[in-house]
């Protein structure tokens, strides 16, 4: 996992595209989800449960894949498909 800083461009972007998102899960975003799209997000949810986090949010996605983000006690968790980071 990278760590960001939030003042940072990358790490403002994270927070402002988290802080706009009107996705709360691949059903909002994808007419007929994938498979792996559904299994990838079980497996995303279940770790934001084991580490504490809330909020879980869809921050983009397109056909290939999704990005998604939650709050969590170390600060804002995002996935993409190639990285894990946490916004500090």
């Amino acid at each position: 996992m990278k760590t960001i800083k939030a003042n940072t461009k990358q790490g403002q972007r994270f927070i402002n595209a988290y802080q706009r998102t009107p996705f709360y899960s691949v059903e909002d975003c994808y007419k007929n989800p994938s498979t792996a799209k559904t299994r990838a997000e079980y497996l995303i949810r279940r770790e934001m449960n084991d580490c504490g986090g809330d909020n879980y949010r869809v921050i983009s996605f397109n056909t290939f894949g999704f990005s998604c983000a939650w709050t969590s006690p170390a600060g804002l968790r995002v996935e993409t498909p190639q990285n894990s980071y946490i916004v500090r």
